[in-house]
């Protein structure tokens, strides 16, 4: 039995059946810490019709759908519908992964209860909000409206170094840890040189002709049709390869006729969302290098679920994402000069077999933490946070 078993609460607008970076995040401290003996309760936004089939409590919050990000949705303002059963939640610690309903929910049970809150800072969401808002000055009151929450936690967490930077840049000014995210693809004992092989080839793909791969969300901010129209001029200068995009978003759509308008449909491939993680290592394990030009994303943990499988990853150079990637040492950096410029890199990373795959065993060793290894510090760091706080 666990000596001194913590109640946790981790709360989140996003968690699966919807699929996304933050969600994973969320799901494997869920499972880690379960599995270890704690009392765990993810809370997060209801999706509707879906039962979840954890062995974990969640407690739904009332939601509403986000009509310019489906299938994300939004908890209901806690102000509206304060008799949910998530209002009587009592825990030792909650860690909060959206400073949006569910960090003021959290917030609001502090004050009620006392128990410490932590929040994680995941996502540029300046850029989500000038996606949708034509507004910079509505835009600039809702970053300061979530800066907010970070002012308020007990403690703030970033997953390395460079995402404090963004947050500096949307006003925060107080301190941050460094907590760092991993991965749940625990490929020791594994032959993967065996494994890569195998998996093109239950792809149908010639062991010849290089395997590119995209994984995440559809959308323009991730900048897949610029991986596309780079593609388009590998195309036009008949260089082989196969291309899977893994995913799905408001982007869905424009990236599939844009491939049928440009006569790619043999060489480039949408796969759609794909759910079973198994599945989706088989994507990865296929493919020689992973394009990742998203100026978006603060870290790019699937830029480590390819790292462990040797695929390491074309990142833009100067990008939040690639502040921990030395190129040509576990993974690989293209100006951002253009898609010219891109569709190049990848022909050089592709012509060179050799160095791609030992630029893939490096990166393997530098970015395939786990979350096993992860999760025990997350914990420990939870015990310290509490004694501090009832001190």
């Amino acid at each position: 039995m666990l000596l001194n078993k913590l109640k946790i609460g981790l709360f989140n607008e996003c968690f699966p059946p919807i699929q996304d970076g933050v969600s994973q995040v969320v799901e494997n401290y869920a499972r880690i810490m379960h599995r270890a003996g704690h009392d765990v309760t993810v809370a997060t936004a209801k999706v509707p019709s879906f039962d979840y089939p954890h062995p974990y409590k969640v407690q739904n919050i009332l939601s509403i759908p986000v009509p310019v990000r489906r299938p994300y949705r939004w908890g209901i303002p806690p102000w509206m519908v304060p008799w949910q059963p998530i209002y009587n939640f009592q825990s030792d610690i909650i860690h909060v992964h959206s400073p949006f309903t569910a960090s003021r929910i959290a917030l609001k049970l502090r004050k009620k209860f006392g128990m410490p809150v932590v929040a994680t800072f995941h996502s540029k969401f300046k850029d989500d909000f000038r996606s949708s808002v034509p507004s910079d000055m509505i835009v600039n009151w809702m970053v300061k409206h979530i800066m907010q929450v970070f002012e308020a936690v007990d403690e703030v967490w970033v997953g390395a170094p460079a995402v404090l930077d963004v947050m500096r840049e949307y006003g925060f000014k107080g301190k941050a840890e460094v907590v760092p995210h991993a991965i749940d693809f625990d490929l020791s004992g594994v032959d993967v040189p065996l494994f890569k092989s195998t998996s093109k080839a239950a792809l149908g793909i010639d062991a010849n002709v290089p395997c590119l791969l995209f994984v995440g969300q559809i959308i323009h901010a991730k900048n897949v049709l610029y991986t596309l129209e780079a593609l388009r001029l590998l195309h036009q200068k008949n260089i082989p390869f196969k291309m899977f995009y893994v995913g799905k978003g408001n982007a869905s759509d424009q990236l599939l006729q844009t491939i049928k308008a440009y006569g790619m449909q043999d060489c480039v491939e949408w796969v759609g969302q794909v759910h079973d993680r198994t599945e989706l290592q088989q994507y990865y394990a296929a493919a020689d290098l992973f394009l990742f030009p998203s100026l978006y994303d603060t870290l790019g943990l699937v830029v480590r679920e390819a790292a462990a499988h040797y695929t390491p990853s074309l990142l833009l150079d100067g990008s939040t994402s690639a502040k921990d990637m030395m190129h040509g040492q576990n993974g690989f950096l293209a100006p951002q000069t253009g898609v010219a410029d891109f569709a190049q890199a990848i022909e050089n990373i592709i012509l060179d077999k050799e160095t791609c795959l030992q630029v893939g065993k490096s990166s393997a060793i530098s970015l395939g933490k786990t979350w096993d290894q992860v999760v025990p510090e997350v914990v420990d760091r939870y015990r310290s946070i509490i004694n501090r706080i009832r001190k």
